[in-house]
């Protein structure tokens, strides 16, 4: 079986990163492994999709140029993510290319049609109320001023992007509001939520394969990801330290209630 993981650009990859390493056990279990970038997809005259690749050898080293044809029976592991690296322009027509090759019956994880549901934070409306905060999404700025004022505290955000770049925090009287909605909103719509008083002590992230939590050796794959003290973010990329965590049962019943939108959206 041929399996094509496609990233933002090959040159990204870092060893220790999540995709090489799947990408390096893949290649352990003896499989034809290749790797191209997303803008490496053409549909050719044969109206199949081809990818300019590099094959990866069985240590997971990348080796020698392979211009790839995926065929029925092939896997093709999208490791994408197109708020980075300039993958926007092509991130579209890319998800167009691969559920043409989902048609020839190469099977796509995740599901194109999928991938573009849930493109944008706007994906999380799709969530169960109670299991989000209240928000709304717009580009005009007196809807978002108005749902910050009725808060004590909101997170205003891009709806495209990651690595909390570009995210605030802010009440109704913040003297640069104004500003701060005309910079978000000047490329597109902008979210606001409620400000959830717990996320000060920060989140945690599980991850779900195929309806489930992941589990490795007896324990749920999950991980707490611990703010700076200066700062209500998160993220790691800006500071906030990964910490050990249970899988509690709250987290289980957010999970068994995720899971089958997660499913029935072929995203798995």
């Amino acid at each position: 079986m041929n399996c094509l993981f496609i990233v933002n650009t090959i040159q990204e990859l870092e060893p220790t990163q999540t995709t090489a390493l799947m990408i390096q056990g893949m290649a352990a279990r003896a499989h034809q492994v290749f790797v191209a970038a997303a803008d490496g997809l053409t549909l050719e005259v044969d109206d199949r999709i081809h990818a300019r690749s590099l094959r990866v050898g069985s240590r997971g080293e990348l080796s020698d140029k392979v211009e790839l044809t995926l065929m029925a029976g092939d896997l093709v592991v999208v490791r994408t993510n197109p708020a980075r690296g300039g993958v926007a322009p092509v991130y579209s027509s890319l998800l167009d290319l691969l559920a043409i090759a989902a048609v020839h019956g190469a099977v796509v994880v995740n599901d194109a049609d999928a991938l573009r549901r849930a493109t944008s934070k706007l994906y999380s409306s799709r969530l169960p109320a109670e299991l989000r905060p209240r928000m709304v999404v717009s580009r005009d700025s007196a809807t978002l001023r108005r749902f910050i004022e009725s808060n004590d505290l909101s997170v205003l955000k891009p709806l495209v992007g990651t690595r909390g770049t570009d995210v605030f925090q802010v009440s109704g009287n913040e003297p640069n509001l104004n500003q701060i909605i005309d910079v978000l909103t000047r490329n597109g719509l902008a979210m606001a939520q409620e400000f959830i008083p717990e996320a000060r002590d920060g989140d945690v992230r599980v991850i779900v394969l195929d309806g489930a939590p992941l589990t490795v050796d007896g324990a749920v794959a999950a991980v707490r990801r611990v703010p700076p003290r200066a700062d209500f973010r998160s993220n790691v990329h800006l500071g906030a330290t990964p910490a050990a965590t249970s899988f509690t049962p709250t987290l289980r019943r957010v999970v068994e209630a995720v899971a089958p939108l997660l499913a029935a959206d072929g995203l798995d």
